[in-house]
């Protein structure tokens, strides 16, 4: 205790006196000055350098074979491995702690390099402090929006919860057959709105059969393109007719020839037809065998059911566009019967 005490006095005393002493960085002016004062403190470290050097060949001179630097394995050499260390740590306890000269500018020196390499370690850190600022207040931002979300999901939620009490406090206050009255006149309301809602859809459907799609029905019936193929179809190619490749038939001359033929064929493929021969004949037949598909199949579907099948008298165009447009299909086992998809499930292949 008594040699601690010692070196602290010591070292106390050494600080005192370089107070007194200016050994800070000279200006510019004094480079001559600071020179002399490195090249003294420099000349002072060899000097110690040297001293330590000779002691250190001495002691290990003094230790010979006895080496410290790995524990022996016998137990003899270890204690004297434990005495020699023990010895060197009394000495370095009780020697006299080696500082520089008071005047000497090595502490300066020694404080600036410290410094230098806080003020670099600082600006590294706060390079990486700026950083993990920049994620955390990104953080922060997505935190506040999805509470923002959170919030109005929630705001809306209660709203809705409140509006549903409202109407069952409502409806528990109501009596049962006005209930029952306004139930009943909800629904017919509906059933109407339905009722003019298909009525529309159909005379649209009607509409379309007849300007667009008759046509492309009418030349798929007489070996032309499917439908969708040949968009622009005239009347005087549907009399005409089509070539066994599908390609459009150049009309003829004798007109009266050709009317025959186009009956002939127009009967052999939709039946016989009221009235005479006249312009887009064909596209008519093929609208109206449209229109009696697409109605058979909604009646039978409203009357029984969505599962139940209309039975065809013939593959026609009509029944192949439908089936192609994933409106209707052929029953799994009997290709001659035909029925309405139920849009409410999947559709199936």
């Amino acid at each position: 205790m008594a040699s601690s005490a010692d070196a602290l006095h010591k070292l106390q005393d050494y600080v005192r006196r370089s107070k007194d002493t200016d050994n800070a960085i000279p200006s510019p002016g004094n480079n001559s000055v600071h020179a002399a004062q490195l090249e003294a403190a420099f000349e002072e470290l060899s000097l110690q350098i040297d001293i330590e050097r000779k002691a250190l060949e001495q002691l290990q001179a003094d230790i010979g074979d006895s080496s410290i630097n790995e524990p022996s394995t016998d137990p003899q050499k270890r204690l004297e491995q434990l005495h020699i260390i023990k010895a060197a740590y009394t000495n370095l306890t009780q020697a006299a702690p080696i500082l520089p000269s008071p005047d000497s500018p090595l502490p300066a020196l020694l404080a600036l390099r410290n410094t230098h390499k806080v003020f670099a370690e600082s600006k590294d850190s706060a390079l990486i402090i700026h950083e993990k600022l920049l994620e955390a207040r990104k953080h922060l931002a997505q935190e506040q929006a999805d509470l923002h979300d959170a919030q109005l999901i929630t705001a809306a939620l209660q709203d809705r919860i409140a509006r549903l009490t409202i109407k069952v406090q409502e409806k528990l206050k109501e009596n049962p057959e006005e209930a029952a009255r306004a139930l009943i006149a909800a629904q017919e309301q509906r059933m109407q709105h339905l009722k003019e809602e298909t009525r529309k859809l159909v005379k649209g459907l009607a509409r379309f059969i007849k300007s667009h799609l008759a046509a492309l029905l009418a030349t798929e019936e007489l070996g032309g393109p499917v439908v969708g193929d040949l968009l622009d179809v005239s009347d005087e190619m549907l009399a005409a007719g089509f070539s066994p490749r599908g390609y459009a038939k150049k009309p003829k001359a004798q007109k009266s020839e050709v009317d025959i033929k186009r009956q002939n064929r127009i009967n052999q493929i939709w039946g016989p037809q009221e009235g005479a021969i006249g312009e887009g004949h064909e596209r008519e037949a093929a609208a109206a065998e449209m229109r009696s598909l697409t109605e058979d199949l909604l009646n039978v579907a409203a009357e029984e059911g969505t599962g139940a099948y209309v039975t065809l008298t013939r593959d026609s165009a009509a029944a192949r566009f439908l089936i192609r447009a994933k409106v209707a299909q052929f029953h799994p086992r009997d290709a001659r019967k035909l029925r309405l998809i139920d849009f409410g499930r999947e559709l199936d292949d």
